[in-house]
């Protein structure tokens, strides 16, 4: 009888620990959770139903595909803005700003690439920039060849406005402008590379240098 009541008691402690096991493995086989044992006050009690259970949540974040700080591609420099912004910009370009606009600017001013950040306006980018290419004659000397087209950053709604123009006395002939528009949180974000039209290439290089590396920071 002993030995028939202590085999009983073995089965009955293997059952329980395999039951144990296989409830610590979560169904997506990624891992083991560990079930805490039950706890036995010195008076020989049970008081593991008074003791909260203790859970973890995983939190797993979206990859957006684009690190906080951009890498600088080669002869190129990150500027981390005191305005909150980072992007690659030319080694050798200084800082300057203009109101709420900020300049990375070639030695002599050449060539420019602008940041602006504003208020979101009605209608979106596309809108918004459709309105600067009809004010264009107005705003600036011997506007001519505007272009907008609707386009996308990052999937969010952009607009490209790209033009030619006489510059400014100082500037020394004929202009070629690339701006692209977009809202991100509710704000609406200007990048443009403003060079002579005899270096629009090099231009078009810095513009899409600088619109993707730009991040918030």
């Amino acid at each position: 009888m002993l030995i028939a009541a202590a085999l009983v008691a073995a089965v009955a402690v293997g059952a329980v620990s395999a039951a144990a096991l296989l409830l610590g493995r979560d169904g997506d086989g990624d891992g083991v959770r560990t079930v805490p044992p039950s706890s036995v006050s010195p008076d020989g009690s049970d008081d593991s139903a008074s003791r909260p259970t203790a859970t973890s949540t995983v939190t797993r974040t979206p990859d957006t595909g684009r690190p906080s700080t951009p890498e600088a591609p080669k002869n190129y420099r990150i500027a981390k803005d005191p305005r909150g912004f980072a992007l690659a910009v030319p080694k050798g370009y200084v800082r300057e700003t203009d109101g709420p606009r900020t300049y990375y600017s070639s030695p002599g001013g050449v060539v420019r690439i602008g940041i602006d950040e504003g208020a979101s306006e009605p209608g979106g980018p596309l809108a918004a920039q459709r309105r600067s290419d009809a004010a264009g004659p107005r705003d600036l000397r011997g506007y001519r060849d505007g272009e907008v087209t609707e386009t996308t950053r990052n999937g969010r709604p952009a607009a490209l406005w790209q033009y030619t123009w006489d510059g400014s006395g100082a500037d020394g002939g004929a202009r070629h402008t690339f701006d692209l528009c977009w809202e991100e949180n509710g704000r609406m974000y200007h990048v443009w590379v403003s060079a002579p039209v005899d270096r629009t290439r090099e231009a078009r290089r810095y513009f899409d240098t600088a619109v993707d590396t730009f991040v918030r920071r």
